[in-house]
């Protein structure tokens, strides 16, 4: 039996938590008889290669700006007639839709949409190509129920055209992955609590407010943060940590290719992100088994933490309020079982079958609900 095919594509880089996401599940596909095609465009590589099956083929069209990509896409489209194309990030969600208009073929087009949109589509002429291209999508796939919302309330997509699927972030590698070392001489099973941090060092995630809150913990007991990513604010946040008078019990050792063996070593993880799509590394930490606090900001974290039920939430650039909250759980971490609480949503192979279902893809013990699904996926 032939194995429908799976046209992805997104402008891949060799990391990222797209493209990890992506990594994840052409794993999940194959292993339901799916077969995935990564789609490269403007100099776009082939994510994550040491983790990628082999077994995924590898389309490079060799394009270069979006106009080419365009025309090529077309051709593809037009050639090989895939099963359905999913699409990650807007400049491709974009190419998608024009070269399937163009293609005049039925190949169905599903946009995966990672973040909320009205905080990443800041250009006006962004945000209306966006509000009018997304129509055409067969289904727009959202990763919270926050980014559903935004999409409905901000971009006028129908809510029928919105389908709510998590991210799949929990994956049978973690358990073995929390083994890993760690050399960081904070993580070594002696000194005072650890708090980490994860993510890029840029506005959104608001790290300064972070180490301001983390100063405040300091005036109350011993403890020692670790920002994990790399970004163009390092420099600001050494400062800021000195200014604050943690500067030795804050340290940014750049970006790490896989967080688990540090959430695994660390005492508590702590999200201080102004906005997100959902908030992958929140979910990682709790896979790990690290207790987390986090801001409630649009969106993700509150769908995570279920209303604060596993893990305090505080509100966005409050830095009293998640020195608190730190404080609290740090003194009194919640268990293992809370902290698995809810995890099933986000395991990689639940995430992939449902995917196939909103695609109407049929694989072998795979039976598609077709397009008529909408809402959450519980």
């Amino acid at each position: 039996m032939t194995r429908p095919r799976l046209a992805i594509l997104a402008p891949f880089k060799a990391w990222g938590g797209i493209e990890r996401k992506i990594m994840i599940l052409c794993h999940e596909f194959l292993a339901l008889g799916v077969q995935p095609q990564l789609i490269l465009t403007r100099g776009g590589v082939v994510p994550y290669p040491d983790e990628l099956p082999k077994e995924v083929e590898i389309v490079d069209l060799g394009s270069g700006g979006k106009l080419d990509s365009v025309m090529k896409l077309t051709r593809f489209l037009k050639h090989e007639r895939p099963a359905a194309l999913l699409t990650a990030k807007d400049h491709s969600a974009k190419v998608a839709i024009l070269s399937r208009i163009l293609s005049r073929t039925d190949v169905p087009i599903f946009v995966k949409i990672t973040n909320t949109l009205s905080f990443t589509l800041r250009r006006p002429m962004k945000r209306r190509s966006a509000r009018w291209l997304y129509g055409y999508a067969d289904r727009l796939i959202a990763v919270s129920g926050g980014v559903r919302d935004d999409l409905i309330e901000n971009f006028g997509i129908p809510p029928e055209k919105v389908q709510v699927i998590y991210n799949p972030t929990v994956t049978p590698s973690i358990a073995e992955r929390k083994t890993h070392p760690v050399d960081h001489p904070w993580l070594q099973g002696d000194g005072p609590p650890v708090i980490i941090g994860v993510g890029r060092l840029t506005p959104q995630k608001d790290f300064p407010m972070l180490i301001r809150a983390f100063a405040k913990v300091r005036q109350q007991r011993e403890a020692r943060l670790i920002i994990l990513g790399d970004g163009p604010l390092h420099d600001e946040l050494i400062t800021c940590a000195r200014e604050a008078g943690v500067g030795d019990d804050v340290d940014l050792p750049g970006y790490v290719s896989d967080p688990i063996p540090y959430l695994a070593r660390g005492s508590l993880f702590a999200l201080s992100s102004r906005y997100e799509g959902l908030a992958n590394v929140l979910i990682e930490a709790l896979a790990a088994g690290l207790p987390a606090v986090a801001t409630d900001c649009p969106s993700g974290p509150m769908e995570i933490l279920q209303a604060g039920r596993i893990g305090p939430l505080v509100t966005v650039g409050d830095a009293d309020a998640l020195a608190q909250a730190m404080l609290d759980t740090l003194d009194n971490p919640p268990t293992q079982e809370t902290l698995a609480r809810g995890l099933d949503r986000f395991r990689s192979d639940k995430v992939a079958l449902q995917y196939l279902q909103v695609m109407g893809i049929k694989s072998s013990g795979v039976q598609a609900a077709g397009n008529g699904l909408s809402g959450s996926v519980e």
